[in-house]
Order: C-alpha cells, then structure tokens, then sequence
C-alpha cells in the first residue's frame, strides 16, 4: 500500500504568523485602535500577549495538521514568548539583547554538538532520505572510496552554518542595544520591538540567509563532484518532477 506524502508546511503562512504578525502588532496595534475610536482599550502587556498568541496558535494550528513538531515554530514561539516575559515583567532593554543574542548562540551549540553524534542536524536537513536518493549516493561514494572527503563537506557545511550563527549572534546584540532602550510592557518597549525585527530581517536574517545558501550550495556541488551526478540526481524523482 502507497504511504501517504506528509503534508508540506505552508512557509508563507509560518512566516506571517511567526514573523510579520507578531511584529505589526507590537509596533501598530495600538495605533489601529486609535484610529477606530478605541484609544487605551488594551494595555502594552495585553497587546503582547496577542502577539504571544500568534505563535503558539500557529505551532498547534501546524501539528495538528501535520503531526510534527516544527523546528522554525519553535523558534518562533522562543522568540516571541521570551519577548512577552520581558514585557510583563518590565525588564530593561539589555535583557532584550541577551535574549536576541541567545537564540542564535543556541543553534550554534545544538548544530556543534549535533555534529559529533549519529545524526548530525546539519546533516538531517540538507541530506534528508525523503527528498534526497541517500541510497544511491552513499553506494557511489563507497564505490568510489569517497567517504571521507563525502564526511568533509558536511563538516564545512557546519562550519559555515556556526559562522552565520556567530554573526547573527554579535548583529542581534547590537541592534537590540541600539534601537530597544525602553523598559519592557510600555508602548515605547512595543513600538521598538517591531521596528527592530523588521531592521533585523534586513541587516540580519537576509545576510543569514546568504551564508546559509552558500553552505547549502557547496555541500551540493561537493557531493556532485564525488558521484559525478547532477543535481537533479541527486533528488528523488518525484521532486524532480514537482
């Protein structure tokens, strides 16, 4: 009997509600109410803990539809959740740029240790078996006596993928310095927290995310060079076809 394709996440969607949403309610919300007549219903720390909501709806919203846990989600509700305990509690602004600075030194240490155990996580998204032929590239590398150059591109590909997070690690900081200096569950604390996280994609995420690709992309090209294969080889094929 044919198993069944697990459903895909819908990015877009885990964008908004993880990202976009959270953000325009932190910075814009209470303008909205403003607008509409309804000038002070809600407090700073109520307004967050809608934008908390956002989040931790979505990651329920996408296990349930799913049956799995989502690595990005949790991110994500880290993220916004550790936001929302700052603002309640009314914490300086430098806790702020810890928390921004953690979550990426978190993933350093988690793709670092990963890297010496059975399943390194590096390995885990770029050498998945449900989109990657992982059998007939192992058996080619064997053929060839290439498995220790083959274990060599994954290791690089940890390095880069640490550099990044390194990166984001010292930016986080110093934007948060820069732009936060209110104290958490204030209005000025909210309105600084979105237009941090729009600053952060532009000056942060979107170098991240080059780095990330070029780890992805010399993995890839690495692994070409050892089998002799093309890309779309290396890809089962009915993602080719997709």
């Amino acid at each position: 009997m044919t198993q069944s394709k697990p459903k895909q996440e819908n990015l877009l969607l885990n964008i908004i509600c993880n990202v976009a949403a959270p953000s325009i309610t932190f910075s814009k919300f209470d303008d909205l109410l403003a607008k509409i007549g309804m000038e002070g219903a809600l407090t700073p720390t109520q307004i967050l803990l809608i934008a908390i909501s956002m989040p931790i709806a979505y990651g329920i919203y996408d296990y349930i539809r799913r049956n799995t846990i989502n690595f990005l989600s949790i991110l994500g509700f880290a993220n916004v959740g550790l936001t929302g305990v700052i603002g309640i509690l009314e914490l300086d602004g430098i806790w702020v740029a810890v928390k921004e600075a953690s979550l990426p030194a978190v993933f350093a240490i988690i793709v670092l240790v990963s890297a010496k155990t059975k399943n390194p996580l590096i390995r885990t998204i770029f050498y998945n078996p449900s989109v990657i032929d992982v059998g007939k590239i192992d058996t080619i590398i064997d053929e060839r006596n290439e498995r220790k150059s083959f274990e060599q591109l994954f290791g690089l590909a940890t390095l880069l993928f640490v550099a990044s997070s390194i990166f984001s690690v010292v930016m986080n900081f110093v934007l948060a310095r820069m732009i936060v200096t209110s104290v958490g569950g204030t209005e000025e604390f909210n309105d600084q927290m979105g237009r941090m996280t729009w600053i952060a994609y532009i000056v942060i995420v979107i170098p991240g995310m080059a780095i990330s690709i070029v780890a992805m992309w010399k993995l890839y090209a690495g692994i070409m060079k050892l089998t002799g294969l093309k890309f779309e080889e290396l890809i089962h094929a009915e993602h080719v076809k997709e």
